[in-house]
């Protein structure tokens, strides 16, 4: 392939929008997953990722793959996983993992009865950009400023609550109300973002940046914006591969993610034992 047949896929607008969701999933990926980590609620991501499989099901067997509907079940799901985590910490992780495999266990019987045979649920496990459509881009948009304005006006609040939530609550700093917001916007990041990546690998988005960043002594703040960068680098880069060689962009992305984890980690160990 040469530049310029490369540069002629931007003349499409599925491809734009692609670049414009991806771009903007990447990025809240990597500011909602940062808290999610260090939180150790990462698997929380997972659970929605399966409970988003779940809803594409419905939603493309019965309403002719509503959004809304999407929306909603992951807002629902969102609210109950929230609530599970509250009221049983010790064993959340395993009631998440309940939930999450029984939402891909019904997502796969019930779309046994889709009648759209042109829309299977397999496009939406991987992801793909022919599934962006212009309301996704429109709803990304509206996820996108209100995600930023959570952080613009709430960031130091969440980084308290991170840290130290016996803290925040004597503070009167309300952290299972900021922990739902956080819970139920990762909802929808994930709604949107499968049809992108797909939901076997929408949780990879919320956990690379942080894991990454957490090779090196930054902190906090340092983290939280370093791992944005990390997100946007490795998505511009990741696209243009998959564009290039004609391969599954979310697969791509992932890769790519998991190359740069193992090189921070190789890195990073070489000059721990250097300074032994």
């Amino acid at each position: 392939m040469t530049i310029n047949q490369f540069l002629d896929y931007f003349q499409y607008e599925f491809v734009l929008r692609g670049l414009l969701v991806g771009l903007l999933v990447a990025v809240l990926a990597s500011a909602l997953g940062h808290f999610l980590v260090l939180k150790k609620m990462a698997y929380i991501g997972d659970g929605l990722s399966h409970v988003a499989y779940f809803s594409v099901a419905i939603s493309i067997t019965f309403f002719e793959q509503s959004l809304w509907l999407n929306l909603l079940v992951a807002t629902f799901a969102s609210f109950t996983i929230h609530t599970l985590v509250e009221s049983n910490k010790g064993y959340s992780d395993s009631i998440i993992g309940g939930i999450a495999t029984s939402a891909i266990a019904l997502g796969t019987l019930i779309n046994t009865t889709n009648p759209n045979q042109n829309l299977r649920i397999e496009q939406f496990l991987f992801g793909s950009l022919l599934l962006l459509r212009q309301l996704d881009v429109v709803v990304i948009i509206i996820l996108f400023i209100l995600i930023t304005a959570l952080f613009v006006f709430f960031f130091e609040e969440l980084m308290t609550m991170s840290f130290d939530r016996d803290f925040a609550k004597v503070n009167h700093l309300k952290p299972k109300g900021f922990q739902l917001a956080i819970t139920v916007l990762t909802s929808w990041l994930v709604i949107i973002g499968i049809r992108a990546t797909g939901s076997l690998l929408m949780s990879s988005f919320l956990l690379f940046p942080t894991l990454i960043m957490m090779n090196f002594k930054f902190g906090f703040k340092q983290s939280f914006f370093y791992g944005i960068l990390l997100a946007v680098i490795n998505f511009l880069f990741g696209f243009a591969i998959s564009l290039w060689f004609d391969l599954p962009t979310g697969s791509t992305l992932v890769v790519t993610y998991t190359v740069i984890w193992a090189l921070t980690v190789t890195i990073t160990s070489i000059q721990g034992r250097k300074l032994v």
